[in-house]
């Protein structure tokens, strides 16, 4: 990889894991040495303020989000009944806050669904009360979605939504900007046939739009599964069959052309071999001004694609030590997120696993020789041993408390149903997780975290089986909450009423030409205290699953004005200065639409 450092990654993977599965910024010049633990760059040393985390959960009756989720038969003895769904987060009628798109699956052939089927967009009325809408803005789809996308596509302004399907063409509903969507399809291209799962959108070949990697999963058979239709056993019990009894099913990408996206997977140098892709991330990984890709995959290595430039690019993810854990062992991957959780200007990310394995830290540094490497620091960050019983999906590394770190949010359930009442040290319906980011420990100043532990009637304590995540600011107060899907239920909406002292800051970006998510921006940002802070606006991360698209930073004890430098994808650099804590900050490239 190329120059300065910056990052953000990706991963998100699926059901039945490796060999444990039943199968059939400151932008530092400072370069690591060789031992990537080590950096030339000291971690900021934040002053923390006094703070309590507290969440709480908003009951169906009082939000108004009442859709039951459908994943197949609940006894889930065939792998696409495992995955679940996502939902996003987005302003879909332009009034300001955050609507909700909740994506839906089906039942396979033969079977009845045990609730409402078809996707569901939620209007926000404000005080985290919602109400379907979906009629009435014409996203009706009674098809089975895996992930739910909302992106600015054609770069008019608002928002479209891209979803991931199983069992037929992924599908386009361009929002035409009255609060009413229509079917585009056809007319801008993309209709993968996957069965798809993970969706990455970014500026592949720095022509200012916005082209898609599409992530598939299994080429599964409904009239000939895998086993000839007979359960699988995993830990003596007959359970649905792993992804390595099925056909991986190629991952394509398509090019932005005028508009229409066109398969391109060959030219831009997309060659890897065919995987079980669950999650992509789009960003900046090596500080060059142009976005990488990552792809994680269940159950087999992980793949880096870097950008060579000029629409091509190559897959390096042995030499950047991302395709394999320390152990050298393939994992079987949900969820992905990343962010700079040590503060030394270099991206980290975090993946979530199978049961009896561990999540997986890796952390971000630079070889002797200059290369961007990811060394896995699971254990010595402390995130490994809380994780081995859990199976986990949707992941964010956000600062929830405002101290001026990022704690990471995991949220867990199994897919076999039948470990309940079985001696496997698991159970099926899991309580999520907050680990809190504690800062540099110890003689060495290692980052470490610490689990949380919920408070009596904290959201946290609530045991179901969960899959995407969403984080976003529904209510406009400078905190996080959260949306959880969750398999065969209602989801959990849950509140952020942590007590902190801290001051935030936040920004929403408008990139350059067609790119208007930004996707692939870097905001440097100095505190009135002096401390750097980095975060990028990637693409990725939660599961399935599409969050607030605002940047957010915790700002600890310092409450004085801030200043920051907008890094475009294209290379170009906005500076503002003397901003004020408390608020969003709307920040435009030069030449955005």
């Amino acid at each position: 990889m190329k120059a300065a450092v910056t990052a953000l990654l990706l991963l998100c993977s699926f059901v039945a894991c490796g060999d444990d599965a039943a199968q059939t910024t400151s932008q530092s010049s400072a370069t690591a040495a060789s031992d990537s633990s080590s950096s030339n760059a000291a971690p900021a040393r934040i002053t923390s303020t006094a703070a309590v985390m507290l969440f709480t959960e908003i009951p169906a009756q009082t939000s108004g989000l009442t859709l039951v989720n459908v994943s197949g038969n609940k006894t889930k003895l065939a792998i696409p009944e495992n995955i679940g769904q996502g939902a996003a987060a987005f302003d879909y009628d332009s009034d300001g806050d955050l609507d909700l798109y909740f994506a839906n699956g089906n039942v396979l052939p033969g079977n009845t669904p045990h609730s409402t089927l078809g996707s569901r967009l939620y209007r926000n009325e404000g005080g985290f009360r919602f109400r379907d809408v979906t009629s009435e803005a014409g996203c009706v789809t009674n098809a089975w979605v895996h992930g739910a996308w909302a992106v600015d596509f054609d770069a008019d302004g608002d928002r479209d939504l891209y979803l991931t399907v199983f069992g037929g063409a992924n599908i386009w509903f361009e929002n035409l900007g009255n609060s009413k969507f229509a079917d585009a399809t056809l007319r801008w291209g993309g209709a993968d046939t996957g069965p798809s799962t993970a969706a990455a959108f970014f500026d592949a070949d720095g022509d200012n739009d916005l082209d898609l990697y599409v992530g598939n999963y299994v080429d599964y058979d409904t009239a000939k599964p895998p086993n000839n239709g007979q359960p699988c056993i995993w830990r003596g019990l007959a359970v649905s069959c792993g992804p390595l009894g099925t056909t991986a099913a190629p991952d394509h990408f398509y090019e932005n052309r005028d508009g229409h996206l066109v398969e391109a997977t060959a030219a831009f140098g997309f060659t890897a071999p065919a995987s079980y892709a669950l999650g992509t991330l789009a960003a900046d990984l090596d500080g060059d001004a142009d976005t990488d890709l990552i792809v994680v995959n269940d159950s087999m290595a992980n793949f880096l694609f870097q950008n060579e430039g000029g629409g091509k690019f190559t897959e390096c993810a042995l030499e950047c030590g991302t395709d394999r854990n320390e152990d050298g062992r393939a994992q079987s991957g949900m969820g992905v997120d990343a962010g700079d959780v040590d503060n030394d200007g270099r991206f980290d990310f975090f993946i979530t696993n199978f049961s009896h394995d561990t999540n997986t830290m890796r952390r971000g540094s630079r070889t002797a020789d200059g290369r961007l490497f990811f060394t896995d620091t699971t254990f010595s960050m402390k995130l490994g041993t809380p994780s081995y019983s859990k199976l986990s999906w949707g992941t964010r590394m956000l600062d929830l408390d405002r101290d001026g770190d990022e704690d990471i949010v995991v949220v867990s359930g199994h897919v076999y149903p039948q470990v309940d009442g079985a001696d496997v040290s698991t159970t099926y319906a899991q309580e999520n997780q907050v680990f809190e980011n504690l800062g540099p420990i110890g003689p060495r100043g290692t980052t470490q975290f610490a689990e949380r532990q919920s408070p009596p009637g904290d959201a946290f304590l609530k045991r179901a089986c969960s899959r995407g995540l969403v984080a976003a600011d529904f209510d406009d107060d400078g905190d996080h909450d959260l949306l959880v899907t969750e398999m065969d239920s209602l989801p959990t909406l849950i509140r952020n009423d942590t007590r902190a002292d801290g001051a935030w800051i936040g920004f929403s970006l408008r990139g350059p030409g067609g790119n208007r998510e930004a996707i692939g921006t870097l905001v440097t940002l100095t505190d009135s205290s002096g401390i750097v802070r980095v975060r990028q606006r990637s693409w990725g991360g939660g599961f399935l699953s599409t969050s607030d698209p605002r940047l957010h930073f915790g700002l600890g004890a310092a409450k004085g004005a801030c200043n920051a430098r907008v890094t475009w994808p294209d290379g170009a650099s906005t500076e503002v200065r003397d901003l004020q804590p408390g608020r969003y900050h709307a920040v435009a490239a030069s030449n955005a639409r």
